[in-house]
């Protein structure tokens, strides 16, 4: 390591010396499978917000301590996944109302009740 240290970061100990300190390896585990490479799984974009959207994101980061870029990943990520179980969700009721066998059923069922 260089004499000239970034203060931003810290100075990353080696294992012996991490080890003198009682702290320990974790094993990753398994269900978690492999850790993915970063320049991999993600695509560097550059986006235009709205200022407010930002500040919001970044505030929700500090109370969180999670990166803000994170959690705009994370809501765009749930839309994806409410909008993929709503159309889910849709189309088994369009499947179900064109099924003369379950609609049959199913006023049987609320006959008895």
């Amino acid at each position: 390591m260089s004499n000239t240290k970034n203060k931003d970061y810290e100075y990353l100990e080696t294992s012996e010396e991490a080890s003198k300190r009682g702290l320990k390896r974790i094993t990753r585990p398994a269900f978690l499978g492999e850790p993915k490479n970063v320049r991999e799984s993600k695509s560097r974009i550059t986006i235009y917000l709205d200022a407010d959207i930002v500040e919001h994101f970044k505030t929700e980061a500090e109370n969180s301590k999670i990166g803000y870029q994170t959690l705009i990943n994370q809501t765009l990520r749930e839309k994806i996944n409410n909008a993929a179980v709503e159309k889910n969700s849709d189309e088994l009721i369009e499947k179900l109302l064109n099924d003369k066998n379950a609609l049959s059923r199913l006023k049987a069922e609320l006959e008895t009740v």
